[in-house]
């Protein structure tokens, strides 16, 4: 026969020595006690976003050959729907360890509940994060690919500033100040202009006497037949006339 109070006193024994900070006795005959479930530790998860549970059991006169009696006491950022997942899960663990200790199992099953409840808030902040900062780098941008609002306002600063810079322009042009350099203030700037129009008038001088000694070598290679021009004074001509 078995020997319900004895197993379930050594169950509970179990329990204190595992959960040393986490286990609280209530009462015995029947044992009533609560355990703290937190999920396992993450530094990428602050204390406030932390979830965690409280739960309740008591032992029946027959446990562990039926499921003990449980529930939640309380809980930290679950959901009233999370709790009753919680819920369901539980019962169909429990269901499933009839005839064997189960306060472990059930806890290890909450405990692993929270966990995954933990990480889904880990990515949910995880996204956010990453569209406030791509909400941020789309406004940087807008900028860049619209440009600077036009308002009346704007407007007639930019057509005063416009205009006076018009203004200022057209009064540089007209000044007397700004004439255009005479050829002696050109050649007192740089004196390679004078230098410039020496070799000019030098390379005129060599064309001149060049080409008057093409001339002369011309006039000098000519043959003259003198014997054609004998017969001048019958046509009327000069006899003085110099035909060399």
């Amino acid at each position: 026969m078995t020997d319900y109070a004895e197993e379930q006193a050594n169950e509970i024994e179990a329990l204190q020595s595992i959960y040393p900070n986490e286990f609280e006795e209530l009462g015995q005959s029947p044992w009533r006690f609560l355990v703290d479930v937190q999920p396992e530790a993450s530094d990428d998860i602050d204390e406030d976003e932390r979830c965690s549970v409280r739960l309740k059991f008591k032992l029946g006169d027959t446990y562990p050959d039926e499921v003990a009696q449980y529930s939640i006491a309380s809980s930290e950022n679950l959901e009233d729907s999370e709790c009753e997942e919680m819920m369901q899960l539980l019962g169909e663990e429990a269901e499933a360890s009839v005839g064997m200790v189960m306060i472990f199992t059930l806890v290890s099953a909450a405990q692993e509940f929270l966990n995954r409840q933990q990480d889904a808030v880990k990515k949910r902040r995880d996204d956010e994060e990453k569209a406030r900062e791509e909400a941020e780098r789309k406004k940087a941008e807008q900028p860049q690919f619209f440009g600077t609002p036009v308002t009346c306002e704007a407007f007639y600063k930019w057509k005063a500033k416009f205009e006076a810079e018009t203004q200022g322009s057209q009064t540089s042009k007209a000044d007397p100040a700004k004439k255009r350099p005479t050829g002696k203030e050109l050649f007192e700037r740089d004196a390679s202009l004078s230098q410039s129009d020496m070799q000019l008038l030098e390379y005129d001088e060599d064309l001149a006497e060049t080409q008057e000694s093409s001339d002369v070598a011309a006039s000098a290679d000519v043959d003259v037949d003198e014997s054609l021009f004998e017969d001048l004074e019958d046509l009327g001509f000069d006899a003085d006339l110099d035909i060399t």
